[in-house]
Parts: structure tokens; C-alpha cells; sequence
């Protein structure tokens, strides 16, 4: 007899990974399933269960590749606390199962929290295919590296622990006349000057976007009680806004845009610390700046990401990638066609 069941849930029914992990990440939270769904993409939200308890959650979405053909990935999932043989064993083969009804090349896995000690990293790589390290780098997957500030200090302890030049930048802001503002409500009245922006720093940066309806569709479905935007402006001009999201303990800075205007009055710096201060005053216990440079992966983001380490804070690793192959040639396909493009 089968110990778990894999049950998967209807449209209506409440999926609250933060019950096995209180610092689940936002991508595994049922609101990110339906801007998903709201985006035309199939996502499937499973529960599973052993002896009638909550063992594991995951939501699979579904994404395009070439010629017809599809894959699924668990964003930051499973979310679990059974790291057994048996329960590796039967997530592979109901996965496999899911696959297959979908016609999708491969499920790609990012467990969370990361399987840690080395004969749990064997007995997984025994039993799941580790993902080609070329085929990390996608819009599609999350980064395998963030940077995260523990926010359980005092206002004075965060400035007194960040790089000086940050400190001095945050001051500088300040003295020359940025202001900031945090809004909570009405987000898409600054839908239009977000994406500007945003299109103005990935110019400026080199690194390309998604389309424009996969932001307006965000900024159409947040809610107060799980986001909010941190502005700087100097005068009435908005030079910077920063997408928030919150879920559980963390508050995640998802989406950023700044003007190419008054950057020498150091908006960017004023903006970051506004949205930290309105993260730990609405009781969360981290601020993730999001994804950093790690291992020779993510080239191009080191400017980046010593901006956020400067802000202080800690490294969080996170799994590696694994796949459960239902179509070999299809999958090698895949991987040869990201190799290249590497």
C-alpha cells in the first residue's frame, strides 16, 4: 500500500505551503499559481498527504518549448519536510504520471528548503536526473543564489552593519531632496511609469525582458495584503519604483526600474531602504533583494549584485535543479539546444 497520497486540488481550494515551512517562497504561494493561470499557463496545485497529515505542497506550471512541446517546473517546490527514500521514490512516480497526461518533455524540481547532508544528496541524484548546469539560466527558472537581510534588528543596527558607501549614499539622498513614498493600494496607476523604467534599467544593463502583459498582468492581480511599491521621486518626478511582494516571513523585492535622471543623488540606495524599513514595520522577518551572481552563473549581474550586498546580509543557497525525463530524446534535445546557446 501507497504511505502518501498525492491529491490534487481544485480551483477554490486553499493551498498554504507556509503550514510545513514558515520561509516558503512567494512562487510556491497560491496567488503566484493564479497570476500564472491569469497568463494562460496550466499550473496544477498538489497536497500530499501520509497517515492524514500535510507532508508536502507543490504547484507545477506549465511552459512551452519548441515544435509543441512543453515541460513543467515546481518553482522553489516541493515545499516539504519528508526527505525519505520512499517519499522521493513515489513524488517521481506520480510526477512521471502527471507528465505523461500532459505530454511534457520533463519535470524540473528546486526543493524546498534545499536537501541538505551529503547521503541525501546521493539518494537524490539516485533517483532523479541532475539538471545540465547550462540549462540554469532561464527567465523561467529562479535563481539558484539570493541575498537576504535578517530584518531582526533595530533601524540604527542594519545602517550601522551595511557598507559605509550605502550608509553615506542613503544620507546623501536624503540631504539633496529625494523623497520616497510606499503604496499600498492602487498599483496600477503606476503601471505605465513602472514599465518605463523597467525598460530604461534593462537597456541600461543589458538584459532583456518579458513581454509588457506579463507585468501588467502582475501589477493587475496584487493586493494590499501581499505587496506594495517603493518609490523615490525628486520633486514630482518618480526616478525609481520597486515591486514588493510579501508572503510568510519575507518580503521580496521581485521587480525594480530607475530613471537614468539625478542618478549622481543616489535614489537607488534611498528606495532600497525605504522598502526594508516598511518590510520589518509590516512584522516580516527577511527582505530578499533577490537573485545575485554565484559559481560563474548569472554573468553580468555583478554590479548588481555587490549593490545588494552592500545593503548587508547573508547568502541563501538554494537547491540544484532535478528532472524527472519522461522524453529522452526530446529531453537531450532540450539540453543541446541550451548548450549552444550557452
Amino acid at each position: 500500500m501507497n504511505p502518501f497520497i498525492f491529491r490534487e486540488l481544485e480551483k477554490n481550494e486553499p493551498f498554504d505551503p507556509l503550514t510545513l515551512y514558515p520561509k516558503a517562497p512567494f512562487t510556491q504561494a497560491q496567488f503566484y499559481g493564479q497570476w500564472q493561470v491569469s497568463l494562460g499557463r496550466e499550473v496544477k496545485r498538489v497536497v500530499v498527504l501520509s497517515e492524514g497529515k500535510e507532508v508536502a505542497y507543490f504547484q507545477l506550471i506549465k511552459y512551452p518549448l519548441l515544435l509543441g512541446k512543453s515541460y513543467f517546473y515546481i518553482p522553489y517546490g516541493p515545499i516539504t519536510k519528508d526527505f525519505s527514500a520512499d517519499f522521493f521514490a513515489n513524488l517521481k512516480k506520480e510526477l512521471i504520471r502527471m507528465a505523461l497526461v500532459a505530454n511534457a518533455v520533463f519535470v524540473r524540481l528546486d526543493f524546498t528548503p534545499p536537501i541538505k547532508g551529503d547521503e541525501s544528496k546521493k539518494l537524490l541524484a539516485r533517483i532523479f536526473t541532475r539538471s545540465s548546469p547550462w540549462t540554469y539560466q532561464s527567465a523561467y527558472f529562479q535563481p539558484r543564489t539570493e541575498w537576504f537581510l535578517n530584518l531582526d534588528k533595530t533601524e540604527d543596527q542594519l545602517l550601522k552593519e551595511m557598507h559605509k558607501g550605502t550608509r553615506y549614499s542613503i544620507h546623501l539622498a536624503r540631504r539633496k531632496g529625494i523623497t520616497t513614498e510606499i503604496v499600498t493600494s492602487n498599483f496600477g496607476k503606476y503601471f505605465e511609469i513602472f514599465y518605463e523604467l523597467t525598460t530604461g534599467t534593462a537597456k541600461r544593463n543589458g538584459f532583456s525582458l518579458h513581454h509588457k502583459t506579463y507585468y501588467q498582468n502582475i501589477f493587475n492581480h496584487l493586493q494590499s495584503g501581499n505587496a506594495y511599491l517603493s518609490i523615490a521621486r525628486y520633486g514630482e518626478k518618480i526616478l525609481v519604483i520597486k515591486l514588493i511582494i510579501r508572503y510568510g516571513q519575507i518580503a521580496n523585492c521581485v521587480f525594480s526600474g530607475s530613471s537614468n535622471d539625478h542618478r549622481d543623488l543616489r535614489p537607488t540606495y534611498l528606495v532600497q531602504w525605504a522598502a526594508i524599513c516598511q518590510a520589518k514595520k509590516l512584522g516580516h522577518n527577511f527582505y530578499n533583494f533577490g537573485g545575485i551572481a554565484s559559481n560563474k552563473i548569472y554573468q553580468g549581474w555583478e554590479g548588481l549584485t555587490i549593490f545588494k550586498k552592500n545593503f548587508g546580509g547573508m547568502e541563501i543557497v538554494h537547491s540544484d535543479f532535478f528532472d524527472v525525463i519522461t522524453q529522452s530524446l526530446w529531453y537531450h534535445l532540450y539540453n543541446l539546444r541550451k548548450l549552444v546557446k550557452s
